[in-house]
């Protein structure tokens, strides 16, 4: 089997430069004798061209920038499904990138989109830093963030304040009033910080007593916080900010032998499928996560197309009121 050429080599067997081959390859002009000559070197070779590579670069590629903090979060799962079949319907190709939450990868990914000359870029950033601001600034491609806001550009985000208005005060009412509050670092603004303020807002109104602790969206970071807390204190309610959160300490709680919600009640904020299925059944927020990745994919092509949308979008939720929080009143 012949060894397939580069379009250096192709240069270079046919007498001319990679810029001329680079022409012909992408229909350029280049003169009929020099045309034959290296179409002559290409089929003897079997030379075959990256035609990914060579999409992506011209202008009105359809191709759309899709970075992604993880791929093994339900959230992240039912928004990217959502976006990736309203892209395709819409006419784009979706090149999605995982960043792992790691902001230097992200900023770095921001870049090499911005190289590959993508029609626009859908970020659900991990945090919305200075750098993601210059970025923006500087950038020709219409950007999209979600789940987060950046002032310099369009938004599509929860109801934080809402969702976490609603927990706190049904806590609240509830009866507890010594209450543990697993959040992530307020780096991120809305989850981190907003849907945390939200919630201690109201139950601050009822005079509860509140204990933090810090996690990382993780099951087992969570797990193995709530297991040593659990060791010398034990709340009427603990709040997590993510059901996944939520998981773990009913986790630590089961391995401790605490019975939810006769002991202790949970809450989470996510409403994922499978917090149908525990028991008992997780109270929590269900966002409506298929709309956001809808939305997103809509909005990103009405910017490609400079259709006008609203800077912030905002995303509603319900309330599901189910078996894992006691009120002690009764």
């Amino acid at each position: 089997m012949k060894k397939k050429l580069t379009i250096k080599e192709i240069a270079e067997f046919s007498g001319v430069g990679k810029s001329t081959v680079s022409r012909f390859l992408n229909n350029g002009y280049v003169s009929k004798n020099v045309s034959e000559k290296i179409e002559k070197i290409i089929l003897e070779n079997n030379y075959e061209p990256n035609v990914f590579a060579r999409g992506i670069k011209a202008k009105n590629n359809r191709f759309i920038g899709v970075l992604v903090p993880c791929l093994d979060s339900r959230i992240t799962s039912t928004i990217l499904m959502q976006l990736d079949n309203r892209l395709k319907s819409l006419g784009y190709i979706p090149l999605i990138i995982n960043t792992n939450h790691n902001i230097l990868l992200e900023l770095s990914n921001l870049d090499n989109l911005s190289r590959l000359n993508v029609e626009g870029i859908v970020l659900m950033a991990t945090e919305v830093t200075a750098e993601h601001k210059n970025f923006v600034k500087k950038s020709k491609i219409p950007i999209l963030f979600v789940g987060q806001i950046c002032n310099e550009t369009y938004s599509i985000v929860n109801n934080e304040e809402k969702a976490g208005k609603i927990i706190g005060e049904y806590i609240a009412k509830s009866g507890h009033k010594n209450i543990l509050y697993i959040g992530v670092n307020e780096n991120d603004a809305l989850v981190g910080s907003i849907r945390k303020k939200a919630v201690l807002n109201e139950l601050i109104k009822y005079n509860s007593k509140i204990d933090f602790i810090t996690s990382d969206f993780s099951f087992d970071e969570t797990e193995k916080l709530v297991y040593n807390y659990f060791k010398n204190k034990k709340p009427s309610c603990i709040i997590c900010t993510t059901d996944n959160m939520a998981f773990g300490a009913i986790k630590a709680l089961n391995k401790l032998n605490i019975k939810i919600p006769d002991e202790v009640s949970i809450v989470g904020f996510g409403g994922y499928k499978v917090s149908d299925l525990i028991v008992p059944q997780l109270t929590t927020i269900r966002f409506f996560n298929d709309l956001t990745g809808k939305l997103a994919a809509e909005s990103i092509v009405k910017l490609i197309l400079q259709e006008t949308i609203p800077k912030i979008q905002t995303i509603n939720f319900e309330f599901l009121k189910r078996k894992s929080v006691s009120d002690t009143h009764n």
